[in-house]
């Protein structure tokens, strides 16, 4: 009785399998000349789409924030004083602050460690 309970259990394991490679077999799809057709349109529309997005970006970044750019630089030129700096006053300014910055000197601590 086990023999053919496994004989029984292997022919429908068989039956199944046949029935999963016929599925297989029917959803393979048939590639026919209208097909591939218009999936090559669909792929060149894709490609066509992926190149004008790169070149807007392209465009974007070297030519419209440039032209931004020289715009603000205008405005900012404007509002800047184009007159000449005195040198000595300004080495004068700097030479002062940094003597207030410097740091004091420690001579008269007594310290341990010299």
């Amino acid at each position: 009785m086990e023999l053919e309970g496994t004989a029984a259990q292997c022919s429908f394991r068989s039956r199944r399998l046949n029935n999963m490679i016929k599925i297989t077999k029917k959803s393979i799809i048939k590639l026919t000349l209208k097909k591939l057709s218009g999936l090559a349109a669909e792929i060149i529309i894709l490609i066509t789409l992926i190149i004008l997005i790169f070149m807007s970006l392209f465009l974007y970044k070297n030519f419209y924030q440039a032209i931004a750019q020289t715009k603000k630089i205008i405005i900012l030129r404007e509002k800047v004083i184009m007159g000449m700096v005195d040198m000595a006053k300004l080495n004068i300014v700097i030479d002062k602050v940094t003597e207030k910055t410097k740091p004091n000197e420690l001579k008269n601590i007594i310290s341990p460690f010299r």
